[in-house]
This record gives structure tokens, sequence and C-alpha cells, in this order.
């Protein structure tokens, strides 16, 4: 397993997956709670910390102000938002998500190419993982189309 953060709730869930446990464990903890932004003047209060697992509350995704326009944004009734992340160290960087949620890289105003894609082990809590290569720097991470107004969201460098 990569970079596993004994804190955080997805780490302790991939964990228990790799053990093969017959029965999904309840998390002890969802990590810190956050509000995604619904356009770029407040990505300062909606900043993740690496390897610190967030519970993020987005937004009816028609009221969300994107910095670019998502590759998928979503049907109407969906949610997204919009959280920030800063990287110090170039390296591949894997975005973890509890839902099905598109999500688009930025970096200064442009969409980062992803690396690779995965989906999580069954009973992990991890429905999708993606890689991408950053640059040292502010990215924002743009969620849309999420069927539900709440998202586990951690980022690990690899």
């Amino acid at each position: 397993m990569r970079n596993l953060a004994a804190s955080s709730f997805f780490s302790l869930l991939m964990i228990v997956a790799a053990a093969a446990q017959p029965a999904c464990p309840t998390p002890a903890s969802a990590g810190e709670a956050m509000k995604a932004a619904t356009a770029s003047p407040e990505l300062e209060a909606a900043r993740l910390t690496l390897d610190k697992a967030a519970t993020v509350t987005l937004h009816p995704g028609n009221d969300v102000r994107f910095v670019i326009a998502p590759e998928k944004p979503g049907s109407a009734g969906s949610y997204g938002g919009m959280v920030s992340l800063d990287v110090r160290e170039a390296g591949t960087y894997q975005v973890a998500l509890s839902a099905g949620a598109w999500l688009d890289m930025v970096q200064d105003g442009s969409a980062v190419t992803f690396a690779r894609h995965e989906h999580g082990a069954e009973c992990s809590g991890l429905r999708k993982m993606v890689s991408f290569p950053l640059k040292p720097g502010r990215h924002v991470i743009q969620l849309s189309g999420n069927k539900d107004d709440t998202i586990q969201v951690v980022v690990s460098r690899q």
C-alpha cells in the first residue's frame, strides 16, 4: 500500500480491506469537515491537508462557478464544489474519493492530465482514486456530478 497515514480514515479502511476482513468495518472518524468553495475567492477556507481525510460538504452544481468548465459537469440535481491543495514538491499525487464524483485537477487556470485512474477495493470506502503529476504550487480540485451533498476526500503523495 502506498503512503499510508495511520490516522487517516481512508488508510485505516485500505488496511482492513487488504487484510480481507469478511465484514465491512465501521470507520472511527471521517477526518476534518469543510465546505467546498463555490467560487475562487472561497478557496482559501477550503484547503485540504496532504494525507488527512476530509468530509467535504458540496453545493448544488448550478451554484458553483468553477475555475474552468468541468469535463463532466453533472446532471440536474447533482452536487459539486472546489477545494484547494498546496503542493511543495513535484511528484505524483493521488486523490481518493468516497463516491463517484467527477474530478478535475487545475493549476494556473489549466487542467492537469491524470496519470492513472483506479477503483478502491470492495469494502474499502474508496470509490475512485486518480493520480496526477503535480508541480509545486496551488492546485484546485473541482468536484462535479456527485449524487450526494457530501464526499470524503484524501490526497497523498505516491
